[in-house]
């Protein structure tokens, strides 16, 4: 096994944000710590990207090897086990996520997880297991950690992160205690936001889909020129006065799964109106159907595929829902 195909045992937290209590998983967390010592041994976190989930998953692993946590099950960050976690020398931490040279979690990291699994806690009182993104798992790593699943040992915890929920096997979720991470309520993280400094948090949150730390990050980008731009270039493609290429390398600048979503949300809009006016007619079904074309690109998007080429593809389609709207 590699450097690099080499699980990182007690690797300092990827996430800074592990210190955080964000308010929207305030629930999640008294449901999940009620009783920490019944906590099931594999927990599958997943929802959309800005939630918070790794902070989550990592404050969690914290209270799961704090020797003294409080009553809500807060990590006391004095005793011995939570200063060798906050400096990523904790012997019964193990985390997993794809080399540097790769975009996939192989076997070997998968059976050197089990292995970890297999031997006593040094010092906590279980043994707490990473993986994530849990979707980048090839085949055979994912049938090496339905072993683990099946037949856990005693006084270990399995955390898997993943915001691909559905490219995970069937089997490796139905072992799994799956903790589904939503949005939360616009108008309390649009507060949260402003206590942060966001002068607009709506058109963020907007831009975001609904994802705090999404919103968060926007802060000070580009992103609203990037959507005003990408809007444009929608009308004018529908108008036959721009080039699906030309638009499709620019949208790739924006990322290929946000420019998709803002597509979306662009086509949504459009259905609306419509629909407002009365108007059912076949464009209003071809919108419909190329909805459902976005949705489909947006998982392609998730692998290794030829960003522009799939943009450009869904770009010229587009135009032909407005040049031919009975053949789409």
């Amino acid at each position: 096994m590699t450097a690099t195909q080499a699980p990182s045992i007690a690797g300092i937290p990827p996430d800074p944000g592990y210190r955080e209590r964000y308010p929207w998983h305030a629930d999640t967390w008294a449901r999940l710590t009620r009783d920490l010592a019944r906590l099931p041994h594999a927990l599958l976190l997943h929802g959309s990207p800005g939630l918070g989930k790794r902070a989550f998953t990592w404050r969690l692993a914290q209270s799961l090897l704090c020797a003294t946590p409080s009553a809500d099950a807060q990590a006391c960050n004095v005793c011995v086990n939570c200063r060798r976690f906050a400096a990523g020398t904790h012997p019964d931490l193990v985390s997993v996520a794809p080399g540097e040279e790769s975009v996939l979690i192989l076997i070997d990291q998968i059976r050197a997880v089990r292995d970890f699994a297999a031997l006593k806690p040094h010092t906590a009182a279980r043994k707490v297991m990473i993986v994530e993104p849990a979707e980048a798992m090839n085949l055979n790593a994912a049938n090496a950690l339905l072993k683990l699943l099946e037949e856990p040992p005693m006084g270990s915890v399995l955390l898997l992160i993943t915001a691909r929920f559905a490219r995970l096997p069937a089997t490796i979720r139905s072992r799994c205690v799956a903790v589904a991470f939503r949005a939360p309520d616009k108008r309390a993280t649009a507060a949260w936001l402003r206590e942060r400094g966001v002068a607009d948090p709506g058109t963020l949150l907007e831009l975001a889909a609904a994802a705090p730390l999404t919103a968060l990050a926007l802060e000070g980008s580009s992103a609203r020129e990037d959507r005003v731009q990408l809007s444009k270039d929608i009308e004018a493609l529908r108008r036959g006065a721009d080039d699906a290429l030309r638009c499709a390398t620019r949208w790739k600048g924006y990322g290929v799964e946000r420019a998709l979503s803002w597509f979306q949300s662009h086509v949504a809009a459009m259905i609306r109106r419509e629909m407002a006016d009365g108007k059912i007619g076949l464009q209003v079904r071809g919108l419909f159907r190329y909805f459902d074309v976005l949705s489909e690109a947006k998982s392609l998007a998730q692998g290794p595929l030829d960003e522009v080429l799939l943009l450009e593809d869904l770009l010229i389609r587009w135009v032909r829902i407005f040049r031919s709207p009975g053949l789409n």
